[in-house]
């Protein structure tokens, strides 16, 4: 049966295909070590991209003292608990969805301690 009217599947269909984007790009962090280090990003895309963190195009895995969580507003946070000289580099966040791929990057520059 056709009504004449739009075909309601095309008009949600168009809603729901965005590629992702940031919105907010991470920054550029020089810390001592032991400090906390927080970096943030905010995201769009429909359907939701997949997000991922790298330190020097390396996954950085989650654990005790590498977190990642979601915000309300699409922004994402990975903080270093207590950043050692080795946690210096260049971090990528990378998004995916089916439409697109977008990364940025950031330096994180782990400095010791002044004695």
């Amino acid at each position: 049966m056709d009504y004449g009217g739009p075909d309601l599947r095309t008009i949600t269909d168009a809603r729901f295909k965005e590629p992702p984007a940031f919105l907010v790009t991470m920054s550029d962090q020089a810390v001592i070590e032991g400090q906390e280090v927080t970096m943030s990003v905010r995201i769009s895309g429909q359907p939701k991209p997949m997000l991922y963190w790298l330190r020097d195009r390396v996954t950085v895995k989650t654990g005790p003292r590498h977190t990642v969580r979601e915000l309300e507003g699409g922004t994402f946070e990975m903080t270093i608990k207590s950043a050692v000289r080795s946690d210096s580099g260049i971090y990528t966040c990378k998004i995916i969805n089916e439409y697109g791929t977008k990364q940025c990057e950031g330096k994180l520059e782990v400095k010791g301690t002044l004695l």
